[in-house]
């Protein structure tokens, strides 16, 4: 049927539509025993879609209607008339618009337009005329052009608005009439849908005949098969008259086996495109034998001699099992061999393999999915689910356990690699496998599938072996992460098999004497402790609700270990030669503060030798037992209300694990060393939690990294600070100097255990310098035993001790002040190429020239002083040079004016110790260290020499001093010489100029002038006078 639309009964329907439902509401409880005559119902009852039509109380065919009546009558024939109708037609709403919105958009339209409108003719401007048109008396008006343009506009508007309203108007009047319009869109839509049905039905029915065309089996004919099998052949068959051929003799077809052989040989060697799976072929009885491992052999030879001839099948055979060895005759091998041979015809060798490459596969999937469904069936009921997707096997295992699904998926893969180059041709499918565990793909595992001998359950076990192992070694290795167990302080095994799932466990040592076994069943899943006791019972039950044993088990693990723990820490605390603390005892929210939270039980201890601010703790956790500095604070018995608030009011101000090795730390195995390794790290924490701070109120950054080498058992991280050369001193404290830029911004401060007495803790600071010297080490080998060079590296490195509880860094930054002295001064010797002889952190020595050396004292709390040997020049200007120290740029500066006053002074040295007549006198006066006053007596004669900067050279200049003793002889032998010129020196007329390696042969010249000028009668000192003379002369040297 159709179907109905949808309708509004009038009054008179309505009561027509109820007398009928009263009539047949009787006739169907069975209460009028009327019936209607044949002559009273003509053609039955005059509806009007579907309502009854009377006219006062009479039907249109003239049968009187009921007027009793009643409503409840009507209803129920309404119900049973509407229960009976076909289902409504859908009505179609799509593409609908309201009027209202049209309507809507053109009333803005047309405001939008008549507003552009009004301001176009606001913009028209009007003609100017110079000359001006005036009205005639008979009244005429001329109209101007620009009126009429503007009239026509708004015209053109209103025409235009008037067009697009008479729409609307139309569109509202035929919009009366929409609901029977839409009547007659929905029955259109609802036959066209029929048509569609009925179309889609006939192309369905074809479909269908072509497809089972060639599934149709012909008829058998009876008669010719009777005949057939009675007779072996059929009468009316006609017979060609053939003759047929001899048979060949053995050494015939011996003959024609080897020849097809070389043939053979021949086509696969030359002609042939073997690819690379049948590279393994063997010739044989007129055949060649394509050997594909664990898959199958294929046997093709050839009818032709011809190279371009086709290859024919004649055996397939599988080698893999379980299988059928031989193809039996049939359909199948029908089959197999007609696409064989039609793909040899037209694809070669490479398309018969990917053709049966292709067929092996299947077969393969479809063993291992039969294998799959037999252990559902077997003793892997209820905990295997097999899935078949596509060419596809997917097999889920432990179904009963918690957490993500695990399935394996067994299906075939193209073989070519994403955003490859490689061909499609020479990609080759295979069997892969694909394994979720816990919902997750894993990517990197290895299994033997058994190709060559299929086995579902093998590659299972594989799988459940592989999962088993991970969630082990994945415990094991969380495990390891923990201190106890990464120190091997309790060992943690795991065995592991790759085959059978049964032989994989895990052995955790818990305690010291106390080993669990855990191992999980392979088909369920399920957890298993060994040996059994009350405390491996509820650590089974934990391990089997986990959703992921490879993530959590540790910690159940951990926990159990924990619990068998404490008591035998308990027993140890009380084995310690400490002072045990009782008072302490913190509160859990102090001890989850500066502890952890996973502290189950926590001891104080405080060594003898020790301040009150500072203990000893152990605490046990979940991850093994720990030692702990513990800096403590006194407190008062009513705090404040700040003190609470800042939190001075809690007992433990700061707490520092000791990082001992869990050996040293374990219950069962107490001992002095392990006590004495205890208090040695917890005092080196103290000594750098200390540091630290000072530190960081200075504003120094400062890291603490792990030493590279413990010593011993002892783990206390090294501090390294870093400075700004610039602001170190300006920032910090007043014990906090400034560091020269000599070495690079890393100090390091290593621990090196405790003194003698136990009292003070010794560090071994180190620092790499900016350059290298060559000799440091060997310089430095026996000046100092607490400092060495490293030469290779570049490292200084020096020795403090420093008292337990008190700051090491203001030694530290005064004893590398002083080595950083040192390292500034070898730094100035080896740019002026001068050896050192001598060095240590309060003197340095070093040769300026031959047989000349220098020492430089740099004490503590004292000024820098400079000493020569007893014969050396510059033993005249020492005090000098002792000032340039300690000016800038100190050491610099004092190399440098050895190196120019060197030739001036053993010069003035020479003419000392030359012999002299006994009342000429020599007198040379250092102004300064560049500044000399040379005055004779006997005769007379005074002048300066002084060094200068002239251009890019350093000179010497001599001038003589104005004297009124000089005598003319004097007087004329200078001015002689300052017009005359030597080795490295030249007269000036009024003075003299030397450069430095020519001063000395001036000296020496100006010596000689006075010397030949001499007062007559003058007698030379003998030499033995001047001997007792020098003798008398005394050397003091600082």
């Amino acid at each position: 049927m159709p179907g109905v639309l949808k309708r509004t009964f009038t009054r008179g329907d309505l009561n027509s539509t109820m007398a009928a439902g009263e009539e047949n509401k009787e006739i169907m409880n069975g209460q009028g025993s009327r019936k209607r005559k044949a002559d009273e119902l003509v053609n039955g009852d005059t509806h009007v879609n579907g309502g009854l039509s009377t006219t006062k109380g009479v039907y249109a065919n003239g049968t009187v209607a009921d007027p009793g009546m009643s409503s409840e009558v009507l209803a129920a024939v309404v119900h049973s008339i509407s229960s009976q109708l076909p289902p409504e037609i859908e009505h179609i709403t799509q593409g609908y618009m309201p009027l209202s919105r049209l309507i809507t958009r053109l009333t803005q339209d047309t405001f939008n337009g008549l507003t552009e409108t009004i301001n176009e003719m606001a913009d028209m401007q009007p003609p100017t005329n110079n000359v001006l048109s005036h009205t005639s008396s008979l009244g005429s008006i001329q109209v101007s052009q620009f009126n009429i343009q503007k009239k026509t506009r708004l015209w053109d508007f209103a025409h235009d608005r008037r067009a697009k309203f008479i729409k609307i108007l139309v569109l509202s009047q035929w919009s009366r009439q929409t609901e029977l319009v839409g009547k007659v869109i929905d029955l259109n839509f609802w036959l066209n849908s029929q048509r569609q049905l009925y179309k889609d039905a006939t192309a369905w029915i074809g479909e269908l005949k072509r497809i089972l065309a060639p599934m149709k089996l012909p008829s058998p004919h009876l008669k010719t098969a009777l005949e057939a099998l009675s007779t072996g052949k059929a009468a009316w068959l006609p017979d060609l008259g053939y003759l047929p051929p001899e048979p060949l003799s053995p050494q015939q077809m011996l003959k024609a086996l080897r020849t097809i052989n070389t043939l053979l040989h021949i086509r696969l060697n030359l002609h042939e495109t073997v690819p690379p799976a049948f590279k393994n072929f063997s010739i044989s009885s007129g055949r060649v034998t394509f050997h594909v491992k664990d898959e199958f052999e294929l046997d093709l030879s050839i009818a032709d001699e011809d190279p371009l001839s086709q290859l024919y099948f004649i055996d397939f055979r599988l080698s893999f099992s379980p299988c059928m060895t031989d193809i039996p005759a049939g359909w199948l091998r029908n089959e197999i061999e007609g696409k064989s041979n039609d793909v040899l015809r037209r694809e070669g060798l490479a398309g018969c393999y990917n053709f049966l490459h292709d067929l092996v596969l299947t077969h393969k999937l479809r063993t291992l999915r039969s294998q799959a469904t037999e252990l559902v069936r077997a003793r892997w009921s209820d905990n295997i689910k097999i899935e078949p997707v596509h060419r596809s096997l997917v097999v889920q295992y432990w179904l009963n356990r918690p957490g993500g699904k695990s399935w394996v998926e067994i299906g075939i893969r193209s073989g070519r690699q994403e955003k490859s180059f490689t061909s499609k041709d020479s990609a080759v499918p295979c069997i892969a496998i694909r394994w979720h565990r816990n919902g997750k793909e894993v990517t990197d595992f290895e299994i033997d599938m058994g190709l060559g001998d299929l086995s579902m359950e093998v590659i299972l076990k594989q799988i459940i072996a592989l999962h088993i192992n991970y969630t082990f070694r994945e415990t094991k290795r969380r495990l390891r992460e923990s201190l106890i167990y990464a120190k091997k302080v309790f060992t943690v095994k795991h065995k592991a098999s790759a085959t059978e799932p049964t032989h994989c466990h895990l052995k955790v040592q818990v305690t010291g004497t106390s080993t669990v076994k855990i191992v999980q069943e392979p088909i369920s899943g399920a957890f298993a402790l060994l040996p059994p006791s009350a405390l491996h019972g509820r650590l089974e039950r934990d391990l089997n609700v986990l959703r992921d044993p490879a993530a959590e088990a540790y910690l159940r693990i951990a926990y159990s270990r924990c619990i068998s723990g404490i008591e035998e820490a308990e027993r140890w605390s009380r084995m310690l030669g400490w002072q045990s603390l009782k008072m302490q005892n913190p509160t859990q929210e102090i001890v989850k503060k500066h502890f952890g939270a996973d502290v189950l039980r926590l001891s104080f201890f405080r060594p003898v030798s020790w301040k009150k601010e500072w203990s000893l703790a152990i605490s046990t956790s979940m991850a093994g037992d720990f030692w702990w500095v513990v800096e403590v604070r006194e407190i008062s018995k009513d705090p404040s209300t700040a003190e609470l608030a800042s939190g001075q009011a809690q007992p433990i101000r700061s707490a520092f694990k000791i990082p001992i090795t869990p050996k040293g730390t374990l219950v069962s195995d107490p001992s002095y060393s392990m006590l004495s390794t205890v208090e040695n790290t917890a005092a080196a924490i103290i000594n750098q939690c200390i540091d630290c701070r000072e530190l960081a109120n200075a504003h120094i950054h400062h890291i603490q990294q792990k030493p590279p080498e413990p010593l011993g058992n002892v783990h206390v991280p090294d501090l390294l600070i870093y400075y700004e050369k610039q602001q170190l001193g300006e920032r910090g404290p007043q014990t906090l100097t400034k560091i020269p830029p000599w070495c690079h911004d890393i100090i390091k401060s290593s621990f090196r255990g405790l003194s003698r007495s136990r009292t003070s803790v010794i560090t071994i600071v180190s620092i790499r310098l900016q350059g290298t010297i060559s000799n440091i080490a060997t310089l430095t080998s026996t000046s100092s035993p607490s400092l060495a060079f490293h030469p290779t590296s570049s490292t200084v490195a020096f020795r403090l001790s420093t008292p337990i509880g008190q700051s090491s860094v203001p030694a530290l930054l005064e004893r590398l002040a002083r080595i950083g002295r040192l390292i500034r001064f070898l730094d100035t010797l080896k740019r002026r190429a001068l050896p050192c002889s001598h060095l240590s952190l309060s003197a340095l020595t070093f040769t300026y020239a031959a047989a000349l050396t220098a020492t430089i004292r740099f004490e503590t709390d004292r000024p820098m002083t400079i000493a020569f040997a007893p014969l050396n020049p510059h033993l005249r200007i020492q005090d000098f040079l002792a000032a340039m120290l300690a000016a800038k740029p100190g050491l610099e500066h004092v190399t440098y004016i050895l190196q120019l006053t060197l030739p001036l002074l053993r010069a003035f040295a020479t003419i000392e110790a030359a012999p002299r007549a006994p009342v000429s006198q020599l007198h040379i006066l250092p102004r300064a260290a560049t500044w000399y006053r040379v005055r004779y007596e006997g005769p007379h004669l005074a002048y300066e020499i002084r060094l200068r900067q002239r251009s890019d050279h350093v000179l010497w200049f001599s001038r003589q001093a104005t004297e009124q003793e000089t005598p003319r002889t004097v007087i004329e032998a200078w001015e002689r010489l300052c017009r005359g010129r030597g080795e490295g020196w030249m007269g000036l007329r009024d003075g003299i100029s030397a450069e430095v390696v020519g001063v000395e042969a001036l000296v020496q010249r100006i010596d000689e002038i006075v010397r030949e000028v001499e007062l007559p009668g003058e007698e030379v000192k003998s030499e033995v006078i001047v001997k007792k003379e020098k003798e008398k002369e005394v050397f003091v040297i600082d």
